[in-house]
């Protein structure tokens, strides 16, 4: 039980039962002994709980530590509900760090841990095993407007996206130079080669993505200076932003230089997508031509939707 509960779990009563080849009161008896002998048996809130261990790389020293706690929960909100990811294995491991918080903390993540349902794709499992062995994987891709395409790549990294929290698959494709990003949600299948070995591709994330907005890094940007409205300022002054060369009070304006990263069209699409957030609260005061791209934005919107804005101020 112990051994099911370590490493198959979560599992519910019956399910451990099957296991075992026993009785469901065998079960729950032998789970009380462990609770008495000490161990922390965790389980989850649904209609049938389902039981685990926490594995024995689990620190308890997080439980009495408020502030580490603290960042435990935040991480497991953030990976829960904001990048939610299809797949129980993805579920269970987010269980597991449950048992690193303190008693009240971890009711209340438990409670928010719901599982997945139906049939989920093991996408995240292949790709994530593909990179850990060091293995290529087959997969078809499906890319906005391009339709399906069947590729044979190398994974060099994984991760969330800052902006739209989604997961994002480095890789390069077998035939080609450069890595390039993939959505996880727009992968149709994956298949790990098992047979071969992905060779030494360098890549390193500070170098790439440090400085980026979004997915897209690299060494191609573009150096913009934008000039905040003073009702703007408490938003923008406070903190660091992605690629900030530098900040200063401008009278009752702020002013914000940063590097913006350019797409395989030599164009900062991320950048522009969040300044464009800003509304009227924002100018951009150069390079000129990333000025024109977004007066000419304004410009067609105003040209879509002209007769729909109703008259202010009598005017």
């Amino acid at each position: 039980m112990i051994a099911l509960l370590s490493e198959a779990g979560p599992l519910t009563t019956a399910q451990l039962a099957e296991r075992l080849d026993c009785q469901r009161q065998e079960v729950q008896r032998d789970r009380r002994l462990l609770i008495q002998e000490g161990r922390e048996v965790l389980h989850t809130e649904e209609r049938s709980p389902r039981y685990f261990l926490a594995h024995p790389w689990v620190s308890a020293d997080v439980s009495q530590d408020p502030v580490r706690a603290v960042i435990h929960h935040a991480l497991l909100r953030l990976l829960h509900h904001h990048a939610p990811t299809p797949s129980r294995l993805y579920h269970e491991v987010l269980l597991e760090l449950t048992g690193q918080l303190p008693a009240s903390l971890r009711n209340v993540a438990l409670r928010s841990l719901a599982p997945p349902g139906g049939d989920t794709p093991r996408l995240l499992e292949t790709l994530a095993a593909a990179w850990c062995w060091g293995q290529p994987v087959r997969f078809t891709y499906r890319k906005p407007g391009a339709g399906l395409k069947v590729s044979e790549a190398d994974i060099v990294f994984m991760e969330i996206n800052r902006n739209n929290l989604d997961w994002y698959v480095f890789a390069r494709r077998r035939g080609e130079v450069k890595v390039k990003t993939f959505h996880l949600s727009r992968f149709v299948d994956a298949v790990r080669l098992e047979n071969e070995a992905s060779p030494e591709i360098p890549f390193d994330p500070r170098a790439e993505l440090d400085g980026a907005w979004g997915i897209i890094g690299g060494k191609q940007h573009c150096e913009v200076t934008l000039r905040f409205a003073p009702d703007a300022v408490l938003y923008v002054a406070h903190r660091p932003w992605p690629g900030q060369l530098g900040g200063e009070m401008d009278g009752e304006s702020y002013l914000l230089r940063l590097r913006a990263p350019l797409n395989h069209e030599h164009l900062p699409v991320e950048v522009l997508a969040w300044i464009r957030g800003w509304g009227p609260r924002v100018e951009i005061l150069s390079p000129a031509w990333v000025r024109n791209l977004w007066l000419e934005d304004a410009r067609e919107v105003l040209r879509r939707y002209a007769l729909e804005v109703a008259p202010t101020g009598g005017r």
